[in-house]
């Protein structure tokens, strides 16, 4: 059990340190962001083969 509280931990400062960084972004920084995310989205979107072989 103290391996899974160990795992919540990590999981819990992990987020919280995430959510920091992101709250110190600039503008310029949060362009940035949001083009690479829009762009992963896009790709996923996309998809990875052709419709013709389904």
């Amino acid at each position: 059990m103290r391996t899974f509280d160990s795992i919540g931990e990590w999981i819990k400062l992990s987020l919280h340190d995430g959510w920091r960084w992101i709250l110190a972004l600039n503008t310029q920084e949060w362009f940035l962001l949001l083009g690479i995310t829009a762009a992963a989205g896009f790709c996923c979107m996309r998809g990875f083969g052709s419709r013709n072989s389904y």
